[in-house]
């Protein structure tokens, strides 16, 4: 689970009628995105040359934009508008089931911060042109180097910038035996790759989020019921913030 882009999702630009854009819209939108104006939203191209001929830099300021309800952080200059939306998050708890019918999950213990060294399941931000499923399982043959087939929604968590949506997982092996691992390898987020018992998950304090122990926990309750297909409720947590950081009167509330 690492940064791609920036927190913020710039979704669009707006643009006064001349259609300059200032160094601020420059560096996010290239030739060729998408602009709206005002309230009716309509959309046209952003040619290159728009988006190079303001030198003026940024100032931005609270406003809401026409159309919204919100305030929003607005460009003075060129009236484009940062909006700040929240991430996509996918993974799964990847399951291997042997011929005696023991089932074991397999988790990958991070090389990178946040949480170097803390135990995980395969988890990444959604890339644009896939699917969640598609999602979760390419963030696993990219963290364990395993192939999954990602089942049932296991869980969907709201958390401060982003919205998690975690499967179930059956791995998959190439060689047919059930009682030989399938074939798992390090990527380059990740330090190491294993096999547990469900009894011998980490302690919560070596695993690298909240969000890792309240899915395991989960998924053990469930499993029974994934593997004779009987359907399930996903578990839906969430986990917000309040008040205002810049004032020190900030904090957590969880709820589910």
């Amino acid at each position: 689970l690492t940064p791609r882009g920036t927190v913020a999702s710039r979704m669009h630009a707006v643009s006064p009628i001349s259609g300059t854009a200032c160094s601020r819209a420059r560096g996010v939108f290239r030739a060729g995105r998408r602009v709206t104006h005002g309230a009716a939203r309509v959309v046209r191209v952003v040619s290159r040359n728009e988006l190079s001929v303001s030198p003026e830099a940024p100032k931005f300021g609270k406003k809401t934009p026409a159309g919204d309800e919100r305030e929003r952080d607005v460009c003075l200059t060129c009236g484009f508008v940062d909006y700040r939306n929240p991430k996509v998050v996918v993974g799964c708890v990847p399951c291997w089931t042997d011929s005696t019918g023991t089932t074991r999950v397999l988790l990958c213990r991070r090389a990178i911060e946040p949480r170097v060294g803390k135990w995980g399941f395969p988890q990444g931000f959604m890339e644009l042109g896939e699917g969640t499923r598609d999602g979760a399982a390419r963030e696993t043959k990219e963290e364990a180097g395993a192939a999954v087939t990602p089942g049932p929604l296991l869980a969907v968590y709201n958390l401060p910038g982003q919205v998690q949506l975690l499967y179930l997982a059956e791995m998959l092996d190439a060689s047919g035996n059930p009682d030989t691992p399938p074939v798992i390898a390090c990527g380059i987020e990740t330090l190491e790759a294993k096999f547990f018992n469900w009894d011998e998950i980490p302690h919560e304090d070596d695993l690298a989020f909240a969000t890792v122990s309240w899915a395991l926990a989960f998924a053990a309750l469930k499993l029974d019921e994934w593997q004779t297909q009987t359907p399930f409720v996903p578990q839906q947590r969430q986990k917000l913030i309040f008040g205002d950081p810049m004032d020190g009167k900030s904090g957590w509330t969880e709820e589910g």
